[in-house]
């Protein structure tokens, strides 16, 4: 009798943390997509991210084995390299030691500034620029490479806001130019078909984001993040603004994917 009342509250229990966890995936769809960028840069903006993001130590740890795969596949070897998400400066550094005049773009002058000064103590130049990297106005052909820092292609919600901007980008990419785009890669999201679809009732609902896809998440309840289950659904985004896919990475082990684009 013990056994079974315990077996049943038990069921209870983890149904209702199920109903839970239902219940918080829900949370990007009720939120607009300008809500949704509000919400990350308020993870982003408090000040213990920014001082671990902007650490020695965080810094000195250089690039992730993707992304150094990433540059060791990419063509272009020199030149003016546009970085999308500069951070404390961890993918900057590395990337102005291998060659490239980096100017790197973040949205918070804290990071910004302490990636000049990162820079500085080695000895490097890297200019920088505060902005949205969804609405940056670029002079044409001003860059020979954009590179997409970790998957920060994937922290742009909607659909439309990230063609939008790839299409910014591609005026602003030098003819022969490349671009290392970055993504979270998640092929699971496709098997959430219920979740998607009430997600996609509950944003009509409550004329939230009406925009959703299934693979929109709050990461960890933190940020915001489109996760991409497919080769094709990255691809076409690309297409539709005017790139190539020359190749498409998956990394075994990260929650990451990678490609490299060129004008079409």
């Amino acid at each position: 009798m013990v056994g079974s009342c315990m077996t049943w509250h038990s069921l209870l229990g983890k149904g209702f943390l199920r109903l839970g966890r239902l219940i918080q995936s829900l949370a990007v769809a009720v939120m607009r997509p300008d809500d949704l960028v509000r919400f990350s840069r308020q993870t982003y903006q408090q000040s213990d991210s920014i001082a671990y993001w902007s650490s020695d130590e965080f810094v000195a740890s250089g690039l992730y084995a993707p992304e150094a795969a990433l540059l060791e596949s990419l063509p272009v070897k020199q030149g003016r390299l546009l970085l999308l998400g500069v951070g404390g400066g961890r993918e900057a550094i590395p990337l102005v030691q291998a060659g490239f005049a980096v100017t790197g773009v973040d949205y918070l002058a804290e990071f910004t500034e302490a990636a000049r000064e990162q820079a500085r103590r080695r000895g490097l130049s890297l200019d920088t620029l505060v902005g949205d990297i969804s609405q940056l106005d670029l002079p044409a052909s001003s860059f020979d490479v954009i590179w997409f820092s970790h998957a920060i292609y994937s922290l742009v919600p909607t659909r439309q806001r990230r063609i939008t901007m790839l299409k910014t980008l591609h005026s602003a990419l030098a003819e022969q130019g490349k671009v290392v785009c970055q993504f979270h890669w998640d092929p699971s999201v496709h098997r959430k078909k219920t979740q998607a679809g009430l997600a996609k009732l509950l944003a009509f609902i409550t004329w939230g984001n009406l925009h959703y896809q299934n693979g929109d998440m709050l990461w960890r309840n933190s940020e915001f993040l489109h996760a991409f289950a497919t080769e094709q659904d990255f691809t076409q985004e690309c297409v539709e603004a005017g790139f190539k896919v020359e190749s498409f990475k998956i990394f075994p082990g990260w929650p990451r994917g990678g490609a490299i684009l060129s004008k079409d």
